[in-house]
């Protein structure tokens, strides 16, 4: 049974890991994704319709580029109405093999959810801003694999998002870009964002 936090967690699950057979138990057949950008160092297709090409854009294409994915949901609680989750902040670590550099990212999502019988959750609309991805040289993974031990996964509450970067960024000139990411300046979107 997935319910709205299971789905969720089953979402970063299937993308972390490389797991897009799960995909089908997330989406709808037919769900509808979206993905908008203001970052210049990253590409995605702007819409892609169905679980299958869903699986392909964000488990099988993306594994291609990116290893050692963790991805957070930077949140205290997760706030559902009727099926609706709005501007859910997210943050991604990930090492980018083809430039040994780590990949350090934020924006949002949006999910509309529906409900089918016995409680199960699907998504058939899913909508991800990207509002920064960062690349870093990291040529032995060291800083990527420090900063994914600061952060509980996947669900980062602010505070210790703040916390650790705050540490982190204060400790070393090195990791002062870190202040970018920390969750005060995760300030929502001026527009309403659509899936």
């Amino acid at each position: 049974m997935l319910t709205h936090k299971s789905l969720l967690e089953a979402y970063v699950y299937a993308k972390d890991k490389c797991c897009p057979s799960l995909i089908h138990d997330i989406y709808e057949p037919n769900a509808v994704l979206s993905i908008s950008t203001s970052a210049n160092a990253v590409a995605f297709p702007p819409l892609v319709v169905g679980a299958d090409g869903i699986a392909q854009t964000l488990v099988t294409d993306f594994a291609k580029r990116f290893t050692h994915c963790r991805t957070y949901y930077v949140c205290d609680e997760l706030d559902v109405m009727n099926g609706r989750i709005e501007q859910l902040p997210w943050l991604v670590l990930m090492r980018e093999e083809e430039t040994a550099s780590l990949r350090i990212g934020r924006g949002y999502y949006n999910w509309q959810l529906n409900q089918h019988p016995e409680e199960l959750w699907r998504a058939s609309e899913m909508h991800i801003r990207i509002d920064h991805m960062m690349l870093m040289a990291d040529v032995a993974g060291d800083l990527l694999t420090t900063l994914h031990s600061f952060l509980p996964y996947p669900w980062l509450p602010p505070r210790v998002l703040d916390s650790s970067f705050g540490f982190i960024g204060d400790s070393s000139p090195s990791f002062s870009f870190l202040k970018e990411f920390r969750s005060n300046k995760f300030d929502l979107p001026r527009e309403r964002l659509t899936a």
